[in-house]
């Protein structure tokens, strides 16, 4: 499919920001994760992936691929009435991958600066701690006691907690409160915290570099 035929991040704008909103609204629902057995993280989690699909809509055989991943995840999700499975986040990790790189993709094919390139790549930047801890809950589903610091055993707990560890090591806070101690564990939080200040980098690089070039060339139009 040609740029032309792939709708850039200023026709997503729409999109971008509902995804950016549901990315924060599930942020913001962390600590009642343990409410109703942790079902509405999980509805804010399911419209997250949702809505990530439909910003893939315009790639078919991307989409179609993000339907087969997605939806299963989803479903798993009301299936085990909101508690975390490893098929469930398996599925939601590859769904997710799967979402960054088309956004990613398109905010490179299209270098123009508008609100909905600043969403998009913020949304990136933000599935990125949910990728991760979404990794770090496998790890500790397959190797229990790999993290140090959890406040309890229970899955929603445990995911709550690893949510919380993530976005503090995306932006390398550091507390100390909860520590990676199995060889795995460890090597996701070194990845984590070095693609993420990688990513803040480059991507904010990127933008301003792509700003000042707009503004160079209004007055020659």
């Amino acid at each position: 499919m040609s740029v032309a035929n792939d709708p850039g991040p200023s026709e997503k704008a729409g999109i971008y920001h509902v995804l950016l909103a549901s990315l924060f609204v599930l942020l913001a629902l962390q600590p009642y994760a343990h409410v109703a057995e942790g079902l509405f993280v999980q509805l804010a989690f399911a419209g997250l992936l949702l809505a990530g699909l439909a910003a893939v809509a315009a790639r078919r055989r991307l989409f179609v691929v993000g339907l087969i991943l997605g939806v299963p995840a989803v479903v798993l999700l009301f299936v085990s009435g909101g508690i975390p499975t490893a098929a469930s986040g398996v599925l939601a990790i590859a769904t997710l991958l799967l979402i960054s790189f088309v956004i990613l993709r398109r905010i490179l094919k299209h270098p123009v600066v508008t609100s909905g390139t600043v969403s998009a790549g913020l949304v990136v930047y933000l599935i990125l701690g949910v990728i991760w801890a979404k990794a770090y809950w496998l790890v500790e589903h397959f190797r229990p006691d790999s993290f140090t610091g959890l406040s309890g055993t229970a899955d929603i707990v445990v995911e709550r907690d690893l949510f919380y560890y993530s976005y503090v090591t995306l932006a390398t806070l550091g507390y100390g409160d909860i520590s990676p101690v199995s060889p795995q564990a460890r090597s996701l939080a070194i990845t984590e915290a070095i693609i993420g200040q990688l990513y803040l980098v480059v991507m904010v690089a990127g933008l301003v570099g792509l700003s000042l070039t707009q503004r160079q060339r209004r007055p020659d139009q």
